[in-house]
């Protein structure tokens, strides 16, 4: 009896690799329904060498390449052109390698009998599962130019939210790197000049002066101690928000920080909210939808969230109302899904709430560097104008010594 190997899913949306002898493979779907299984897709190969695959780091496409090929598909076939001939066009047309080498990779799978989605699947290291499952859906219902479209939108608008963040805290993080340089030039070449002078005097320096002149010393005897434990400190914490436990801590303290950890709770609100009424547009089961979103936040307490409500829509609990049950949910949020509920348009009302979301998180940036700006200009100012001032309180007592 032959064994085929098979990536399924259970009723938790957990992936399951695995392999099973039926006399084909008819037989083994109907097996793995039996056991509450999904059939994902199957495997070429043992579950051994799939694992390995799935192991292999590093990506052929970064986000913008992936936006570029998602784009251009959606266009090309919202054109009327089929799957394949869009590919030659990328192929022909592309000048990016790795955009070049994904192309002909789909290309070479469909011209092999395989569907886009199975093709995709291959490569978990692109195309996450929303992309996957979206993918799936529009080849099933026969709208998979429309799918594409929505897949882009969604991209270009996560690209949007970051490109507004990079570009917002390019002015206030040269302004610290340039306070930063000039307290290191001070403390590093001037207060030592000035240092020996008033020794070479003789002169009774200022407490306040001997205390800039003893933490001059001390900068320049032991910098590579404070880069290094700057750097241990930093590699110690990236070590444990990598645990299950340290990132836990770390999650739940991020978001009980003033100010920002609302913008952290409404940055991820906004991407569950996004990715749910995206895959719900597109036709994808809401209960299948859910069990994608829980691996798109990162946040652990929103992640809980998403898992309670996606344990308890099973049991036929309405959406809205869960989201409320949370208490992490923007009361214009529950009030919008549960509209959407009763108007048969939920996806649509999680889309609105998700642009609702993205802008406050754009306002909330702006306030945020502003508010930035004039304090790191303050702290500055009153580091320099404190040496300065401890400089010339020295100086001004030369005129005391007695010759």
């Amino acid at each position: 009896m032959p064994r085929f190997s098979y990536e399924a899913m259970n009723a938790e949306g957990r992936r399951i690799i695995d392999s099973g002898e039926a006399n084909t493979k008819d037989d083994l779907i109907l097996t793995l329904q039996a056991k509450g299984l999904m059939l994902v897709r199957w495997i070429d190969g043992s579950p051994s060498r799939r694992q390995s695959l799935l192991k292999r780091s590093g990506r052929s496409l970064n986000s913008k390449e992936l936006l570029l090929i998602t784009r251009e598909m959606a266009h090309l076939m919202k054109s009327g052109l089929p799957m394949d001939r869009s590919l030659t066009i990328i192929i022909q047309t592309g000048e990016a390698k790795p955009l070049l080498a994904m192309a002909r990779y789909l290309k070479e799978s469909l011209q092999g009998g395989k569907s886009l989605s199975d093709a995709m699947a291959a490569k978990t290291e692109d195309f996450s599962d929303l992309y996957i499952n979206m993918v799936r859906v529009g080849e099933m219902g026969g709208i998979l130019p429309q799918v594409m479209e929505k897949l882009a939108g969604f991209m270009e608008r996560t690209e949007e939210i970051k490109k507004f963040i990079i570009s917002s805290s390019i002015y206030p993080a040269i302004l610290m790197m340039i306070g930063m340089v000039s307290v290191g030039v001070i403390m590093g070449v001037v207060v030592p000049r000035f240092a020996a002078i008033f020794t070479d005097l003789g002169q009774k320096i200022p407490a306040s002066t001997l205390l800039l002149i003893q933490f001059s010393q001390f900068l320049r005897s032991w910098w590579w101690v404070m880069i290094l434990g700057s750097v241990s400190i930093a590699l110690g914490l990236w070590r444990f928000s990598g645990t299950t436990h340290g990132k836990d801590r770390l999650d739940r303290i991020w978001i009980r920080l003033p100010m920002l950890g609302s913008l952290i709770m409404d940055i991820q609100i906004g991407r569950f909210t996004r990715t749910l009424g995206t895959l719900v547009q597109s036709g994808v089961p809401l209960l299948k939808a859910l069990s994608i979103v829980r691996e798109v936040v990162n946040n652990v307490v929103v992640k809980l969230a998403a898992e309670q409500i996606f344990r308890q829509v099973k049991e036929g609990k309405r959406v809205s109302t869960l989201m409320k049950d949370q208490g992490i949910f923007p009361a214009m949020a529950v009030q919008m899904v549960a509209l959407g509920e009763e108007t048969g348009k939920i996806g649509e009302m999680l889309i609105s709430v998700s642009d609702d979301l993205d802008a406050r998180v754009q306002s909330k940036i702006k306030s945020l560097l502003s508010l930035l700006e004039p304090i790191a200009i303050l702290l500055m100012g009153l580091v320099i104008g404190g040496v300065v001032i401890s400089m010339l309180t020295a100086i001004f007592g030369i005129n005391d010594i007695e010759f």
